[in-house]
């Protein structure tokens, strides 16, 4: 993949020349959203999703700006065709200012993350840590203390580090969706207490049409062990099956949960869209 350029505001520049300078207001303070989009074997995945939920988040933060859903998804074609990119990560970065005329949108084209395949057979391990997102709904620039919990997650030989509320509930991951398994129950945390990610809404619609209903309840952590498995869901992993939640790790992983990975990999092979 080449990552030569990278698409600002109206057209492409070469990645050496997109700046912000230092006395930029959201490079100060962290003001401006961002997304990150499925990129594989030559098509993007749900791209007017990524890009309604990019304006909703600068809608929740009162981020104003001028540019128009179509020209993002131009400029998301322009990238990839000046790229030549087939698997990336691409990124959406739109920063704020004082008015519509000072906001800056970035799009990138990154290395894409691929999840080791044992991950999917074996399951993986999460640290549980208690903290609340400042406006869950809106993905925004201020991810501090989920880059810490997340980084201690790795230093931990951990795949993530989920969220856990004052009431004692478990929310979301620093950057995945959970849903746990109760026999033949899929229950994920309801919608205003976590960021709706695009895979979230697009499993539970696959789920739908395999005949199950997922419900949206609270999952306190300290009754975790009434649940018979969980997993996450994120732009790079998909459904990744979760094993241990800190110190409870499940009996085994659900049969469920092996189907809905299976149904949903099946179910994006039929909604990929070419940008060339």
């Amino acid at each position: 993949m080449h990552e030569q350029y990278v698409w600002h505001n109206k057209g492409l520049i070469p990645k050496e020349e997109a700046r912000v300078p230092i006395g930029n207001i959201a490079a100060m303070y962290g003001f401006g959203v961002y997304e990150n989009v499925r990129f594989r074997n030559g098509r993007v995945f749900f791209l007017d999703r990524h890009i309604d939920r990019l304006f909703r988040s600068a809608a929740l933060i009162g981020l104003e700006h001028f540019f128009l859903a179509s020209a993002v998804r131009e400029g998301a074609q322009a990238l990839v065709l000046k790229n030549y990119v087939t698997d990336a990560n691409m990124k959406m970065v739109l920063l704020g200012g004082k008015t519509a005329e000072d906001a800056q949108l970035f799009l990138m084209a990154l290395a894409p993350k691929f999840v080791e395949k044992s991950v999917y057979r074996k399951g993986v391990r999460v640290l549980a840590r208690h903290y609340e997102r400042f406006l869950p709904q809106a993905k925004t620039l201020n991810m501090l203390p989920s880059y810490l919990f997340f980084r201690e997650a790795e230093k931990a030989g951990a795949y993530d580090t989920i969220l856990v509320n004052r009431e004692g509930n478990i929310t979301e991951g620093t950057r995945s969706n959970i849903f746990v398994i109760r026999g033949e129950h899929i229950i994920t945390p309801a919608r205003e207490h976590v960021l709706l990610g695009v895979t979230r809404e697009t499993v539970i619609e696959c789920l739908r049409e395999h005949g199950y209903t997922v419900k949206e309840q609270s999952v306190p952590l300290d009754r975790i062990g009434e649940y018979e498995g969980a997993f996450l869901t994120n732009t790079s992993g998909k459904v990744v099956p979760t094993r241990k939640i800190d110190e409870h790790e499940f009996s085994s992983i659900p049969e469920l949960v092996r189907s809905a990975m299976a149904w949903y990999d099946a179910w994006l092979e039929t909604k990929g869209e070419s940008l060339i």
